[in-house]
């Protein structure tokens, strides 16, 4: 369960990365200009909760019971409010790129968006979303899982009823002909 834990967060993390390189809309304007949103450059918010969440990844794998949990569901919260955010943006994303609209019409606040004919969702956006659901999966899978069991010295060996502090007992169990490695 780590396992999957760890790769569906890394392939998440993967996907994000990979998307947030790229447009996830493209605002058409009215003299036939193009104008590219990306998702979380026009989202501060957005960005700040995905690093949240990357931190809360690293001290999950860190980190064991309670504490795991709560930055697993720490994660989680992360990661869906940034998907609000984005959410929150795709309504009208030709809102994040009013200054680069600005600059291309000379049309500058809200009669800037009189001049957008349509916004159109591109394969980022898509990229994005499977990248999200992918990290909150993954933060929900470590809400769930066990813990690991601890640790144990393999080499540690029962004495039976003799006091492991009184070396002279095992000496004498030792001379008796009791083998201490077996149990």
């Amino acid at each position: 369960m780590r396992r999957l834990h760890a790769g569906l967060t890394g392939i998440g993390v993967v996907v994000l990365l990979a998307s947030l390189g790229g447009p996830w809309w493209s605002v058409s304007l009215e003299g036939g200009a193009l104008v590219p949103v990306a998702g979380f450059a026009s989202s501060p918010l957005a960005s700040s909760l995905l690093a949240v969440a990357g931190a809360a990844f690293g001290l999950s794998l860190l980190s064991r019971g309670v504490w795991r949990r709560f930055v697993s569901l720490l994660q989680v919260l992360a990661i869906g409010g940034a998907a609000y955010a984005i959410a929150g943006l795709a309504a009208r994303p030709e809102s994040a790129a009013l200054s680069e609209i600005a600059s291309l019409t000379g049309i500058a606040g809200a009669g800037a968006l009189d001049v957008v004919v349509r916004t159109e969702p591109l394969a980022m956006l898509w990229v994005g979303v499977l990248g999200m659901v992918a990290t909150i999966g993954s933060g929900l899978i470590g809400l769930a899982m066990p813990d690991k069991p601890g640790t144990t010295n393999r080499y540690q060996r029962s004495l039976g009823d003799s006091d492991p502090k009184d070396s002279l007992a095992v000496w004498d169990r030792l001379s008796e002909g009791s083998d201490p490695t077996t149990r």
